[in-house]
């Protein structure tokens, strides 16, 4: 499975506003009671909608216009933040894919964790300002992290 990694993806200046404005007591996020496809539904995550289906979502949309413009986004499908709380152990949720037609995906890593993507049994880490280009229409899965309080990133699904 191929998937390409940039480190430093944004300006400093960029990224730091959207580290800043996401990972802030002010920034809505949102109880998901269940993780990927975990049908037992013993995981949870919290997430922030920033655009899905075709409608934008949220009044923070404008924030990603840095991203958008980098990965030369012709569509856009779906966008959100993923806020993973800590656990004592290390927790990979369940195997999925974005959507069942191919499609371009990048994680945006907002910061430095113990956490990360599984893309097949390649681990990538979760490392601030990192971006993780890939076909999500192909298995991957998430952890949380153990040695953060939370493991935060954007995902975009576009064409």
């Amino acid at each position: 499975m191929s998937f390409k990694i940039i480190d430093n993806f944004l300006s400093q200046e960029d990224f730091t506003t959207i580290k800043n404005t996401i990972i802030n007591c002010r920034f809505p996020l949102y109880y998901s009671q269940f993780v990927a496809d975990d049908v037992d539904n013993k995981h949870f995550y919290f997430i922030h909608q920033f655009y899905d289906k075709n409608f934008p979502l949220s009044d923070f949309v404008h924030i990603l216009k840095p991203i958008i413009d980098k990965i030369d986004c012709k569509s856009l499908m779906r966008a959100k933040v993923n806020c993973f709380p800590r656990t004592e152990n290390l927790i990979t949720y369940g195997e999925h894919c974005d959507y069942e037609f191919p499609h371009k995906g990048v994680i945006l890593y907002l910061n430095d964790c113990n956490g990360g993507t599984y893309v097949g049994k390649e681990f990538i880490q979760s490392k601030e300002n990192r971006a993780l280009m890939f076909d999500s229409s192909q298995f991957h899965s998430s952890t949380n992290c153990t040695d953060q309080k939370c493991r935060f990133n954007i995902n975009i699904n576009y064409f």
